[in-house]
Parts: structure tokens; sequence; C-alpha cells
């Protein structure tokens, strides 16, 4: 078996991969678990670099100089053009603060740690993927860190240890990285998805049939094989949602079916299916288009929103294709290609290119970074609402205790010992407001619209009571303080206010439609009742509208605040009215008094400012202190039952 055989079949797996990767991308229903499509690439690189550097090894060939300058000639003019392009069109299509996120991503790819950012970046109150044109990047970013260290574990290894025990130390690095990764799940699934470490199973099941050279060695065995493998990748991205913990064990299927058709070798039949010319051409463009895929994404739903329809869909998909053909061949090929045995681009015009490229990206990026993504790009009306963008978020900060009396992240290392410092000290009795971070809007509103008033906050970030404790770590013991604290000082509670983000009370069904689940409503109203108190009034503050795009979005998209003030006027709010009237029914019997925030907030429509200019939300629906005021104030006025509360 030659390297030349198996690419054929390695470059029609490449092509399986990078479709699936698109389709899922672009927002094909039928491929909710495309994302595996990275899964298989990283299988492919480690079967193949491993093999790269035994054969040389081999050959007595072997320079890590030599290893370093291939990868930079394979990944780097390609990955420096994208990102070169990615900034040029943000600068035109990006709002300043996805601007200037954009850049930091920048830097952070240029050198090699764009999954350590995106780690430190997740959060609750995390960007969108949809808003990230350089997101995927973390993948590059994993494997470069690969190459980094596994040549040198691997010539290590194979000098002090016996091949069979360099196997062993293989497969059990495999399968404590995927121990280590199903474990993380349920605590910090982010650094699971991001983190090399975590992903060292994939390449390692590569490299261990590069290192044995298992492979078929009869056609039923081989043809078995591949369609196994083939099916399972297939079977795991149609069925797999993105919201199924990933990767952990969900994460070995993919792999395990990469493996399987490499091990079936390029002779068995659906190999040399996926070896067919127009599907290895795929393979062979594979990178370039998946380093252009995202960008074009994205930036295609900044300007014309998500790819609903046939037309629309397969439009883009050609368009990401031959984006990346073009790429392949001018910029790729140019500094592959080889003329007379030598390269047209030899290795010091190559480091010398490369070195400027990266030099006047990471200074273009830190630019863009420190002027805040230029908002001096807009008309100065809309440019001053930027600023007020970021002060508002940072007040909200401020004022919703983000770092002290609010359960987050920033938090938790502190908040059980000030929580007794965070209790009102006005007079009973006292009100209560439970819930995620919507009910710390509603705090923060209630407790400057009405100073006087004793409020007590007992809320944190993603931690809505729709979920079991033992689905949210992070949040399982603060629910069990909460109640036990209300159950303490029930006879000073006068009223308990609940409210949530209403995105875990819906569920995507066929099509990609979202409905009310009324698994989690019923699960709701079961957790409600635990933590109410016997004749104490209970109100279940309705959750609020999803606006789409973002608020930062619609600021850049508006030539003056006339515009941005109507800019949801026709926005879709279907969904949200569905759930607001589903929940409005099923509490009408239940001790729970449910109120709507839609009914007062969106007529006749979703406001994007306060009636005296100010912004009223800083993302999708989290509210300014100024939209937190007006908003309580507004729905207390509409609402009797919290007149009869605040009107003390």
């Amino acid at each position: 078996m030659t390297y030349v055989q198996y690419r054929a079949d390695i470059d029609g797996l490449r092509a399986v991969a990078v479709l699936l990767i698109v389709f899922f991308h672009v927002r094909l229903s039928n491929v909710p678990g495309g994302f595996i499509g990275v899964d298989v690439f990283f299988v492919i690189s480690g079967f193949l670099i491993t093999k790269l550097i035994l054969r040389e090894v081999a050959q007595d060939s072997f320079s890590f100089k030599d290893f370093y300058w291939r990868r930079l000639r394979r990944l780097g003019p390609a990955l420096f053009v994208t990102i070169a392009i990615t900034l040029l069109a943000g600068w035109f299509i990006l709002p300043p603060t996805l601007y200037q996120s954009t850049a930091q991503a920048a830097l952070a790819t240029i050198f090699s740690v764009s999954n350590i950012l995106f780690w430190l970046q997740t959060g609750y109150f995390d960007v969108a993927a949809a808003y990230k044109p350089l997101l995927h990047t973390w993948s590059l970013s994993v494997e470069e860190q690969f190459y980094l260290i596994w040549p040198a574990s691997l010539l290590l290894g194979a000098k002090y240890l016996k091949r069979s025990w360099l196997l062993i130390a293989i497969a059990a690095a495999s399968l404590l990285s995927l121990g280590l990764s199903q474990m993380l799940l349920a605590e910090n699934a982010s650094a699971s998805f991001f983190l090399t470490p975590f992903r060292v199973f994939a390449f390692g099941s590569g490299a261990i049939l590069a290192l044995t050279g298992w492979e078929a060695r009869n056609v039923v065995m081989a043809n078995i094989a591949s369609l196994s493998g083939l099916l399972i990748i297939f079977y795991v991205a149609g069925t797999l949602q993105e919201s199924a913990p990933f990767p952990g064990l969900n994460g070995a299927i993919p792999v395990l079916g990469a493996a399987l058709m490499i091990y079936a070798g390029p002779s068995a039949v659906m190999n040399r299916a996926i070896a067919l010319a127009p599907i290895r051409y795929i393979g062979q463009i594979s990178y370039s288009v998946y380093l252009l895929h995202w960008p074009l994404v994205v930036y295609y739903i900044f300007l014309f929103g998500p790819a609903h329809t046939t037309q629309q869909v397969l439009g883009l998909i050609v368009v990401i294709l031959v984006a990346g053909a073009l790429m392949y061949h001018s910029v790729e090929m140019y500094f592959r290609r080889k003329r007379e045995g030598k390269f047209n681009i030899g290795y010091p015009a190559l480091g010398w290119t490369s070195l400027a490229a990266a030099t006047v990206i990471s200074a273009v990026s830190w630019q863009i970074y420190a002027e805040r993504g230029y908002p001096a790009r807009y008309a100065p009306e809309i440019g001053a609402l930027f600023t007020a963008l970021n002060s508002a978020v940072e007040e909200r900060a401020e004022a919703t205790g983000e770092f002290n009396c609010n359960a987050t992240t920033n938090s938790q290392d502190v908040y059980f010992d000030i929580f007794a410092d965070c209790l009102p000290k006005g007079s009973d009795p006292l009100v209560v407001v439970l819930g995620d971070s919507h009910a710390a809007d509603i705090y923060m509103g209630l407790r400057a619209a009405y100073p006087g008033q004793s409020i007590v906050q007992l809320t944190g970030n993603g931690c809505n009571l729709a979920q079991r404790s033992n689905q949210k770590v992070f949040c399982a013991p603060y629910f069990a303080f909460w109640q036990a604290w209300m159950t303490e000082n029930a006879a000073r509670i006068g009223t308990v206010i609940y409210s949530q983000s209403g995105g875990s009370l819906v569920a995507r069904g066929t099509g990609g439609i979202e409905r009310p689940n009324m698994a989690q409503i019923i699960r709701l109203a079961e957790t409600l009742e635990q933590f109410q108190i016997p004749n104490v009034p209970f109100i279940f503050w309705g959750p609020r509208p999803k606006l789409q795009p973002n608020i930062d979005i619609a600021i850049a998209g508006s030539a003056d605040l006339s515009v941005l003030r109507t800019y949801y006027a026709e926005a879709d709010f279907s969904t949200d009215v569905a759930l607001d009237r589903q929940l409005a029914g099923y509490f009408s019997d239940l001790q729970v008094k449910y109120i709507s925030s839609i009914d007062v907030l969106c007529a006749p429509h979703c406001p994007t400012l306060t009636n005296d200019n100010q912004l009223f939300v800083v993302d999708y629906g989290h509210w300014t202190p100024a939209g937190a005021v007006q908003a309580v104030q507004q729905i207390v006025a509409g609402a009797p039952a919290l007149q009869n509360v605040f009107a003390r």
C-alpha cells in the first residue's frame, strides 16, 4: 500500500467531511450533526501526519525544520488570505462590537490559540456563533497544537519504546482523552469541545492505524468496514442534535466511522465511490473550502438572513465551493506548485512572506481591537449609540450584580460569603425576585423604579427552574441555597416574582420550527411549586421576546433613530407569542399568577429605544438599566397583581 494510493480515498473522505460541515452551516435541516465533519478531519490528520513521520524516520530523512516548513506551506498562505478578506469585509458589514471581537479572533488565529480564546469567551452572554466569522478557526488551532507536540512525542516514543509499547501508549492517551472529554461535559462542556487534550482521541485513532498498518485483508471485510464507516458518519450527521453532549462518547462515534473507512483501504467499494474524480476534487480543495465557508455564511446571514429556500441554500453552497476552488488554485497551489523539482516560492521567500503577512494582520487586528471596532465608521448619531451600548453593558453588569450578588461564573467564589450583604436593608415584607439573568434584569429595574421597596435578588445566569438541577450543574447549589433561604425566611416574604428566558421552554421540531415544549413547561410548574410559600402570592413574569438580529446589528443597519425605533416592527415573533399564550393558558389553572411581558412591551412593536431615546436592550433581550426601568414601570402599570405589591 503506497501513500499515493491512500490519497485517493483520503481526499474522498475529506470531501465527505467538508460537505457535511458546509451543509450543516448553511442550515440544511437534514444534517443537524454535520459539525462532526471536523472530527473526521482530525482522524485523517492523525493518520496522515503519523504515516508521513514514520515513513521519513524509516528512511532516516525526517527533519523538524522540513516538517514545519511543509506545514506552513500547506496551511499558512490560504489562512492569511482568509483572515485578511474577513477583516476587510468586516469593515463594511460588522458592527463595532463584533468587528472588535473578530479582530481579537484574528490575532488568536495567527498565534494558533483561537480555540483557547473561544473557550474563554464561552459563557451565558457569549455572542452567537452566527456572528463570529472566524469561529471555525478553533479547529485549525487544535490541529496546529497537535502538530506542535506530535512529531517530538512520536519520535521520542519510537526511540525509547518498542512499537508494541508505543501503540499501547498512544491507545492509552487516546482513551484517557476520551474519558476526560466525557467527564468534563457535565461541568465544562466548552473546554471539552475546544481544547486540544480532549480531542487527542480523534487524532490518536488515525495515528494507531498509521502505526499498525492495519488494513482489511480481504474484499468482504474491506467492503463491510467501508460501508459501515460511511453509514456511521452519515447516521450521526443526520441524527445528532447540536444540543447533544459533545464530543465525549458521542464524538467517538464519527471517529470510529472515519477510522473504519481508512481501515477499509482504497479498494473497498465505498472508498472507491468517494474517490471518484468530482468528489476527490472537492477533497483536494477542502482546506480552502473550509476556510472560506464560515465567513461567507456569517456575512450572508448579516446581509440577507439565514438561507431558507432551496435556491438560497444551493446558491450559497455553490458560492462556497467556487470560492474554495478559486483560493485553492490561486493561493494554495501558487505556493505548493513545483517546477523542475523546486517550489515556485522557495522556503526563504515563504518565510518572509508569511512573517510579513502575520505582522500586518496582527498590527491591523490590534488597531481594530484598540479602537473598539471603529464606531467612527458610522454617522455620528449611530456611532454615539455604539458608545452608549458599551457603557450600558458595563452599567448592566454592575446593576445586576454580575460580580457579586448575581450567581455567575464571575461571582461564584464570593457569592455565598457575601450573600447577607446583598439583602435589602429596608423593612418587611420582602419581594423576592427569582430566576435567571432575565429575572436579574427585573430586579435591576424594580430596584431603580421602586427604591423604597425591599427586594431580594435570587438570580443566576442561565439558572432557570425549567431544568433539573442535575442538568445544570453550575446552578444546583444555588437552587438548593435559594430554596432553603426562602423556607427559613417565609414569614418575612410578601411576594415572589419568578422570571426566565423563553429559550429553554421551546423545542425545535421538524424543519427547524420551534414550538412550546410542554414537557419543559410541566417540569417548570412542578419545580415552581416547590418554591411556593403558603399564602404568599407567586407571580410568573413571562418571558420577553427574542430580538433577531441582536441590537448592535440593528443599530448598524439603521440610518437614524427613527429607523432603529421601528427596526423590529416586521420581525417574526410567532414563536415567542405562541409560548406566551401557552404559558398563560397552562398557569391559569394553577396557584401561580402569570403576567405577560410581550402583551405590554411589544404593542405595537418590540422596543429598541426608551421614550427618551436611550437603548432598551444590550443584546437580544437583556435590558439596559434605562430599559429595565421603563419595562418594569409599564408592566407593573398593566398588572393589578403587581400594582398591589409596588403601591405600598
